[in-house]
């Protein structure tokens, strides 16, 4: 290595975005190969030659010097594109100013996971592939507050493990980004019904190969995902109060009702139209009452309150969101359902799927009907 290289300060261009300072070091964190795409990850251009990162010896890198962390970031990704492994960020230490004061990067494959996460009894599929190997690279960075730069404080090229060929670099996690211009382009062709898997292959077809798009389909996903999470979570509520609310204008026998936590915002909501009460009279003699386990976007509990028609066909009495699976908001559901539903009808038979919850709530509100279990 050339002796000029000593000393060297890196500078390096971070405008395209800003690195997370959160020191995660989970097992599905920063590099693991787990589809993330996150809008602050590595996969820009660094401007630093291939060549020249690739001749660089850990003398060289202890001599060097950065501006900033972000910079002594950038740079590892950078060595770590050119070497073929992932880089995951580790510990930081910041001090009363929020002052980053020491900082570490990682190879994807250091450390192991952890005993508990492959000796769960409940697992209801196999776990993932192992992909820690207890890999010893590192990259740590300290602040010297005499010249207000970050030295290398230690640095470990040796990996314990076969490194990635050039073809199978850009799909490690930390080279890959969806950059603003392509977020830009695949919302508009999602927004007019382009399939993603389409506008994957339109985007490789652009660039040249799969290889040279710079993310995969499913960081594609996740954008789309994380999007739909922003958009929903600053109107949701309103919006769906807004539409019953509508419903009940077009519809005289709609009824809805909710309740607010001590935060004012909204707790439970259940609602029915004239279609569940003229089935409800009519079938209303046994109820299923059924509460599908978080499987909404929400993650809340959604209970169904059903019957069977003479057909033996389903008759949806009435619906629920709720905060949480308790004996005391089954208790409020089962009070809204009788009261919108004029107690004219009672119940002869509930059946449920054996929730002690549900059971106390129907002991309180229906203590005269018969509770059954459905096989």
């Amino acid at each position: 290595m050339d002796d000029s290289l000593k000393g060297k300060n890196v500078v390096i261009d971070i405008s395209d975005g800003a690195s997370d300072d959160d020191g995660h070091s989970d097992d599905d964190g920063y590099g693991d190969d787990d589809g993330h795409s996150d809008d602050d990850g590595y996969g820009v251009d660094d401007g630093l030659d291939d060549y020249w990162l690739d001749e660089l010896t850990e003398e060289n890198v202890y001599e060097m010097t950065f501006d900033s962390d972000e910079d002594g970031e950038r740079f590892y990704n950078a060595y770590a594109k050119v070497k073929g492994f992932s880089v995951r960020k580790d510990n930081i230490h910041k001090d009363n100013k929020g002052i980053v004061t020491s900082r570490n990067w990682v190879c994807s494959k250091e450390g192991y996971r952890e005993a508990k996460y492959m000796e769960r009894e409940d697992r209801n599929k196999e776990p993932m592939a192992l992909t820690r190997v207890g890999c010893p690279a590192i990259f740590h960075l300290k602040l010297d507050r005499k010249s207000n730069k970050y030295v290398v404080a230690n640095f470990v090229s040796l990996h314990n493990h076969n490194l990635i060929g050039p073809m199978g670099v850009p799909f490690l996690r930390s080279h890959r980004k969806v950059r603003s211009p392509d977020k830009a382009s695949a919302n508009t062709m999602h927004k007019v019904g382009i399939k993603i898997s389409h506008i994957m292959d339109f985007a490789a077809q652009q660039s040249g190969g799969y290889d040279k798009v710079g993310y995969t389909q499913k960081d594609l996903y996740n954008h789309f995902t994380a999007q739909r999470k922003i958009e929903v979570a600053d109107g949701d509520a309103e919006g769906a109060l807004a539409y019953l609310c509508a419903k009940a204008e077009y519809d005289p026998l709609f009824y809805y009702k909710y309740d607010m936590d001590e935060q004012n915002r909204l707790n439970n909501m259940f609602w029915r139209d004239s279609t569940s009460l003229t089935d409800y009279l009519c079938f209303g003699d046994v109820l299923l009452f059924d509460a599908t386990y978080r499987t909404n976007a929400y993650g809340k509990p959604f209970v169904i309150l059903a019957g069977v028609n003479s057909h033996f066909q389903t008759a949806i009495f009435g619906c629920a969101l709720l905060t949480a699976e308790t004996a005391e908001t089954y208790t409020w559901v089962l009070e809204k359902f009788l009261d919108f539903m004029g107690n004219e009808k009672m119940l002869v038979s509930v059946m449920t799927d054996g929730d002690k919850a549900m059971r106390r709530a129907i002991k309180t509100v229906l203590p005269n009907a018969r509770h059954r279990l459905c096989k």
